[in-house]
């Protein structure tokens, strides 16, 4: 399965790049490349405390722009290349 970077907390107090596998999108879905992405406050708190931390890597950095380089087959308002914020 293709893979692509991201920036994950790998533990309490530590963030790194990492390589994830990439998601299909499913039927409602749209996949996202992003170009680019903020790490916010809670970002920051969720490193250096741990919180709210379900498993470990998890990647940071929510906030985001890119564009669509996939649909789901129920997608009918977005196509490839639109750009999203």
């Amino acid at each position: 399965m293709p893979t692509h970077s991201a920036v994950a907390t790998t533990s309490k107090g530590k963030f790194e790049a990492i390589k994830v596998e990439t998601p299909v999108p499913r039927e409602n879905d749209v996949l996202i490349k992003v170009h680019y992405a903020a790490m916010i406050a809670f970002d920051t708190y969720t490193t250096d405390r741990g919180f709210v931390v379900p498993s470990y890597p998890l990647v940071l950095g929510f906030n985001g722009a890119g564009t669509i380089e996939k649909v789901g087959s129920g997608v009918t308002d977005l196509k490839v290349g639109d750009r999203v914020r």
